[in-house]
Order: structure tokens, then sequence, then C-alpha cells
């Protein structure tokens, strides 16, 4: 029986995923994923590379179509072609491991692009949305540099305030981190752990255990594109009842 965390109880399914499956050719990525998240939870989700970690964040973000299953976005489905589709996927933020800026935008210009071409927000309006987003990641002082000119961790804070820009509802993190140099990783994850204490809801795909035990609701084990074991992170990693979640914890930490 999977642990839903106490402090999910009462609130209402941000996201919820049924019977899911995706596959690549003879491949099979996700293997029947059923999953909850409540409104304002924080669910990390672990698990070896190759698991399908990373496309169920992609398919919960629609950037992969399953062949079977649901998603649901506060309780309406998912689905390209309902009217609701677009309007439910802005609903939806996500940070990707690379972080995918506009080289040839400053870091005002790539927090704004969002809002002003998809929102069709006037430029002064987003202008005053990205600075104090900027200001919120602590990057204020940047915003009239380009990518070129900032550090891997800087980058990553941009793509952040930039997938905020658009006011989405739940926020998607694949392994925000992996690419950046050790020193680099605390500045992203201050960040992530503000949005946390602010109640966004996340679901956050990521190898820093610290990070899951400290911000982490619930705890998603992952391995062959299936779910394996969830709890809260003391159960997970002071006492995982699936021998796989053991034994991938044992490698992992020290």
């Amino acid at each position: 029986m999977n642990e839903v965390s106490a402090s999910s109880a009462g609130k209402a399914p941000a996201i919820s995923i049924k019977n899911l499956h995706k596959s690549f050719g003879s491949l099979k990525v996700l293997e029947d994923i059923n999953l909850t998240v409540f409104s304002g939870e924080v669910v990390v989700i672990i698990g070896p590379s190759g698991s399908g970690k990373s496309t169920l964040l992609r398919c919960i973000k629609n950037l992969e179509r399953p062949e079977r299953g649901a998603i649901f976005v506060e309780g309406r489905p998912l689905e390209a072609r309902s009217k609701s589709f677009k309007a439910l996927q802005q609903e939806i933020g996500m940070v990707f491991q690379h972080f995918n800026l506009f080289p040839h935008m400053t870091a005002l210009e790539n927090v704004m692009e969002g809002p002003v071409t998809v929102k069709k927000m006037q430029r002064k309006e987003a202008e005053g949305i990205a600075m104090d987003l900027l200001s919120r990641v602590g990057l204020a002082e940047k915003k009239d540099v380009y990518p070129s000119r900032l550090s891997g961790g800087q980058k990553q804070r941009v793509a952040i305030a930039r997938a905020l820009a658009m006011q989405p509802k739940v926020m998607l993190f694949d392994e925000p981190t992996s690419s950046l140099d050790p020193e680099l990783v605390g500045e992203v994850l201050s960040v992530m752990k503000n949005l946390a204490r602010e109640g966004m809801t996340m679901i956050v795909v990521t190898h820093e255990m610290g990070f899951a035990r400290e911000v982490a609701d619930r705890v998603v084990f992952m391995d062959g594109g299936r779910i394996l074991e969830e709890d809260v992170p003391l159960n997970i990693f002071r006492a995982p009842r699936h021998e796989r979640t053991k034994s991938f914890l044992e490698k992992i930490i020290v």
C-alpha cells in the first residue's frame, strides 16, 4: 500500500496519472504508472538511469505522448484534442537538465519571452514580472547579461525564473543540477527549497538525496519503467520495503 504524506491530507490532486504506458519502438519505458500529486506537495522521483523518470515528466508536460493511460491536471484530462489543452499545458512549468536559454536574449528577455509571446502580455507588465522573478532567484543584477556570460548555476536559475513567469500551478524539474559543477548545485537547490516553502506543487527528478530527505513530502522510487515504491522520505531512506530500492540506495548513499 502506497503511503501519502500527512501534509497532503485533505488537499485536492494537482496531477493524477492513471495506468500510463509509454514505449519507444519495442522498448517499454513506462509500464502501468499510477501516481497522484497533491496541491502544494513536493514529490521527488529517484531511481537508476534509464528507469523512465524523465520520460514520465515529459509525458506530464505532453512532450511525449503515451500509448495508453491518462493524465489529469486538477481533475481535467490533459488531451491534445480538448479545448482546455493549451490552458492546462500552461499550468505546468518545466525546468530541464540543460538550460535551453535563448542565447541571443539577455536574462531579462529570456524570462519575459513566454508571457509576451504565449500569453500576449504587454511588454512593460512582462518586464515587471520578469524583474521580480530574477530578484526572487537572486539574479536581479544579471538582468542585462547574456547566457554566455552566466555560470551554469546562474543559467539554471534564469531557467527557473522563465518557467515561473508563465505562472504555473505545477513545476516539473528534470535533474536540474546534474549538469552543474558541484559548487554550483547549492544555489539552484536553494531556489527550489524556497519554492517548496512557498507552497509550489513540485515533481522533481534528481540524484540529490539530501534534497529529497529535506524537502520532499514523498519519495517515489522507479526502476524498469515502473514505480516500485513510494513513501515519506524517512521510511524510504531508513527502511525501504522493496529490495531494489534498498540496493539502489546502498550504492549511492555513503
